[in-house]
């Protein structure tokens, strides 16, 4: 009986805990839906616009400290829609709402997360409305107007860290994409971002800025990176690099890519590309010193082509030369190099193009402090399937300096070591 008595309390509680709260919710809803009007008409005044603004619903929930604004829609007097979204979801208890919202200077930033649901933004510079499906925000830390005021001279005292997830992306009309030639299935790859990922953090304890996983992905590319900053000292005027490290990963999707219209800008193709680079470089007494890289470069099948009036005008400028506006093609282009100790290393390095094909390797040893010291140890770069007009000028420039580029074959052989800044080449004098 006793037992009984006691969850029956406890559900009266309960109840009687959740109405509490949703009637109290009810009354703060409207509270903050005259603020939040109030607040942007302010905004919009202070950039000389005056606006609607105009809700669906604001509910609060007190007990969980939450905040949502359903059918937001700020419009100018004209009927020009400014911002709108479907739902916007606010982790932030009530009381510190209401305090940036009634604060003239809003001079401090606490942690908080927001959501934004179908939200859409008037970007002025685009001219064009940036449409956004999903975005969460999170911040935690805290950040005043003195902080910020005084970031030249002194970073702020606590640990401020950032996470940002953004999911289809993208701008509603893409006027000015249209201008310059895109069509409208160019348009539908380069102006999407599937998502976007980023997270941040500053400690000043630890005296670093940590990027560490900033992602995106689209119909045209996947993009990966990460990388820190060790820094000593204190403020932007006053901060010293300490280390730099990155890496990055960019890929293209397998599907290619193709921009621009051959008769107003060129018609640019491109297959493959796949970019991948890391590194990481100290910093002693000012000098930059690299302590390793790695990098890798690979692109296949790159071709840009005229029509037209335009390729008539294109090839009146190259016609001295003898290139013709439908010859300009990459089929390859691949380059590997690592640097570790002091020496880089180039390997597998080749291009493959409508003008020539080259291949080179080579092993260079490097001074940490006097850059302009860099040493071939050795090198070998051949070139091979010279264009016509390549070969003429390569034959004209032999016959002014009275010897003959070393050759195996048809292909010129150019054996390298010493200064970077003048190396010499096995059986050329110059």
């Amino acid at each position: 009986m006793q037992k009984k008595l006691i969850i029956g309390i406890v559900v009266l509680l309960t109840a009687g805990l959740l109405i509490g709260n949703r009637i109290y919710g009810n009354l703060l809803s409207k509270k903050i839906e005259e603020q939040i009007k109030e607040q942007v008409d302010k905004h919009f005044e202070l950039a000389g616009q005056r606006v609607d603004v105009k809700f669906d619903k604001v509910n609060v929930n007190p007990l969980f400290s939450k905040i949502k604004v359903n059918g937001l829609a700020v419009n100018t007097k004209d009927g020009r829609e400014l911002v709108r979204s479907k739902q916007i979801e606010l982790n932030m208890s009530y009381s510190e709402l209401m305090r940036l919202l009634k604060s003239k200077k809003n001079d401090e930033i606490r942690s908080f997360r927001i959501k934004l649901n179908e939200f859409a933004v008037y970007v002025k510079e685009a001219d064009d409305q940036l449409l956004i499906n999903d975005l969460t925000l999170d911040f935690k830390g805290r950040l005043t107007q003195k902080m910020i005021k005084n970031i030249n001279s002194a970073f702020p005292d606590e640990k401020q860290a950032v996470k940002l997830l953004v999911e289809n992306m993208s701008f509603a009309e893409a006027s000015r994409m249209h201008t310059l030639g895109f069509t409208t299935a160019q348009i539908a790859r380069f102006n999407q971002i599937d998502k976007l990922s980023m997270d941040f953090t500053f400690n000043p304890d630890k005296k670093v800025l940590v990027l560490d996983d900033l992602q995106v992905y689209s119909p045209l590319i996947s993009y990966k990176s990460k990388g820190h900053i060790s820094y000593s000292g204190d403020g932007i005027d006053g901060m010293t690099p300490t280390q730099f490290a990155s890496s990055i990963d960019l890929k293209l999707d397998n599907k290619g890519v193709t921009w621009g219209d051959p008769k107003l800008t060129g018609r640019y193709s491109l297959n493959k590309l796949l970019v991948q680079m890391d590194g990481i470089v100290d910093y002693k007494e000012g000098v930059q010193i690299i302590k390793s890289q790695n990098s890798k470069i690979l692109m296949e099948d790159f071709k840009l082509e005229y029509a037209g009036s335009k390729k008539a005008q294109m090839e009146a400028k190259t016609a001295l030369l003898g290139i013709k506006m439908d010859e300009l093609a990459v089929e390859r282009l691949a380059i590997q190099s690592t640097l570790k100790d002091g020496r880089l290393s180039i390997k597998d390095t080749e291009l493959k193009s409508s003008f020539f094909d080259a291949d080179f390797n080579a092993i260079i040893k490097l001074d940490a402090i006097n850059r302009n010291d860099a040493e071939i140890v050795e090198g070998k770069l051949v070139l091979s399937q010279l264009m016509p007009a390549l070969q003429s000028g390569l034959s004209t420039f032999e016959l002014m300096s009275g010897q003959s580029l070393p050759r195996k074959g048809n292909d010129i052989i150019l054996e390298m070591s010493g200064p970077v800044s003048r190396p010499k080449i096995k059986g050329f004098r110059y």
